[in-house]
């Protein structure tokens, strides 16, 4: 069934926000639960962690490449594609035996979410008309900050000991219903001036390249970031992304046509959404360990914690999305408004010290967290998709999603190499003259923000992970600046469509409009 854009708009929205819903609340959610998924499949916690580190590598390298498919092939059909995979591979999630198999099937749900998540807002995009698509991608941005956030809340509640696994099963039935409707509310639609053709050697490369910088960002602080291991995917990631750029010059049809990325205002909202993401989402598991493990929260506790910034995030969520609208050429100041109340927040982290709790300590920045996050995340959001033509709004949601998903592995391997880097050099001054094992414990147990030994010790021990989380606010503020720079340079066009031809994408079938250039 296809409906009319006219009378289901609005379920086309619920439909695309139920299924990014689920992915945002899935990035966060697992953190949560890593360490309780060790315990019952009898994995080290750094095996653990490979089921966070798999999906985060696959979500951050496909996304660009799926939005595209889903211009050439319809947007629909991707869709749905990357979601009945993402409700199958948790489903098996939710039933594995063993560590590897569990490490494997969240690879598999990875590829899922990243075939998926460029469709939810491209298909938004195409359903509704220019004068209220800032409504509309005002939603989509709220529900993918509020997921964001709700992660930790809702793992919380669903991790009770060793019991992990309904952070899975609990896909299955949402993401069922996110299916049905999806497949009775969507229309088809593609880029019908994109020919039916595949660039494997494009595909293959970017993802190759995308694939190694990844892994190299996400593995730093455990091999070192001057290994030979690091250093050389990392190189290897470079060589093969200007071999890709070179491809795509000579190709007759190219996966990416690469002068699309001659606007100004495409490139630099997602340069500033991907410093924001480091800086917001990079911070935030550390920021949970931080309560959790230092305060003594509970998984739960920690979650509830995020509570005042979700309230502010699902309340502003459609307004800075028509702000960016109504504001047209200077939609950058919603921009920067929301980039720099987080740099107020991390600024206020930096009074923080061994006496402080959540009240006096975190309440007041997690407010102004949540205004920042309701601000940027849809009015970077509208700036991409509408500084491109709106048949190419997969490329444009794709480019979007990896640039954030980039940007908050960047900021989880930067804060956390800072922080480990602070405890490191200070630990052992709170832990001379005790024996080098038991000296070895504690200072492992700082790195996760534990603080161990006699009450002496305890005492400098805790001192030394306030220090180093404030040095991880303190870096967070210096990328939040960078942000706000980068905003600046968001500085669209005024265009207009035109006469008698529609700005939206037809459905599948139907003639299409002649696309606008992009801005320069």
């Amino acid at each position: 069934m296809a409906a009319q854009p006219t009378s289901s708009k609005w379920l086309i929205l619920v439909a695309a926000c139920l299924g990014l819903g689920m992915l945002m609340i899935d990035t966060f959610v697992v953190n949560v639960a890593f360490p309780a998924i060790g315990r019952s499949l009898h994995a080290s916690l750094s095996a653990a962690e490979w089921t966070v580190s798999g999906y985060v590598l696959v979500v951050g390298v496909f996304p660009v490449a799926m939005g595209r498919l889903g211009d050439i092939f319809g947007r629909k059909r991707i869709y749905l594609a990357g979601l009945a995979l993402f409700v199958g591979a948790s489903a098996a999630c939710g039933a594995s035996q063993g560590i590897e198999q569990l490490i494997v099937l969240r690879v598999i749900q990875g590829l899922g979410a990243a075939t998926m998540m460029p469709g939810t807002l491209s298909i938004i995009t195409q359903a509704f008309p220019p004068h209220q698509r800032g409504l509309a991608i005002g939603i989509w941005g709220g529900v993918s900050g509020l997921g964001l956030i709700a992660g930790p809340i809702l793992g919380g509640l669903l991790v009770h000991g060793d019991s992990w696994r309904w952070i899975f099963l609990i896909n299955v039935p949402i993401g069922l219903i996110a299916l049905a409707m999806a497949v009775i509310f969507v229309p088809e639609s593609r880029d019908e001036s994109a020919p039916r053709a595949l660039d494997w050697p494009g595909l293959a490369l970017l993802s190759t390249s995308l694939f190694l910088v990844m892994f190299g960002i996400t593995r730093a602080n455990d091999l070192g970031w001057i290994s030979a291991v690091i250093l050389g995917c990392l190189a290897a990631g470079v060589v093969l992304l200007v071999a890709f750029v070179a491809v795509e010059r000579t190709v007759a049809y190219p996966l990416i046509d690469l002068s699309l990325f001659r606007s100004g205002t495409f490139v630099m909202a997602s340069l500033s959404a991907m410093l924001f993401s480091a800086a917001v989402f990079g911070s935030q598991p550390f920021t949970s360990l931080f309560m959790q493990n230092y305060w003594g929260f509970s998984p739960l506790q920690g979650g509830v914690a995020f509570l005042p910034s979700t309230v502010i995030v699902a309340s502003l969520m459609p307004v800075s999305g028509i702000l960016g609208q109504r504001l047209g050429t200077r939609m950058r100041y919603v921009v920067i408004a929301g980039s720099a109340s987080v740099l107020f927040s991390f600024l206020l982290l930096l009074t923080l010290d061994t006496r402080s709790r959540y009240l006096d300590g975190f309440l007041v920045p997690f407010i102004f967290r949540g205004l920042g996050i309701g601000l940027v995340m849809s009015a970077t959001s509208y700036a991409v998709v509408t500084a491109l033509p709106v048949a190419k709004s997969g490329l444009a949601s794709g480019a979007l999603t990896m640039a954030r998903n980039i940007g908050t592995s960047l900021g989880v391997a930067l804060f956390g190499a800072v922080f480990l880097h602070s405890v490191q050099a200070s630990v052992p001054g709170a832990v001379a003259g005790v024996p080098d094992d038991q000296a070895a414990r504690i200072e492992s147990a700082a790195t996760h923000f534990v603080a161990a030994g006699t009450p002496e010790i305890r005492a400098g021990v805790e001192q030394d992970i306030v220090d180093g989380f404030v040095l991880v606010g303190a870096t967070a503020s210096v990328v939040s600046v960078l942000a706000i720079g980068a905003a600046f340079f968001i500085r669209p066009r005024a265009r207009a469509a035109p006469r008698g031809v529609p700005e939206t994408a037809p459905a599948h079938g139907a003639p299409a409009p002649v696309p606008a250039s992009p801005e320069g």
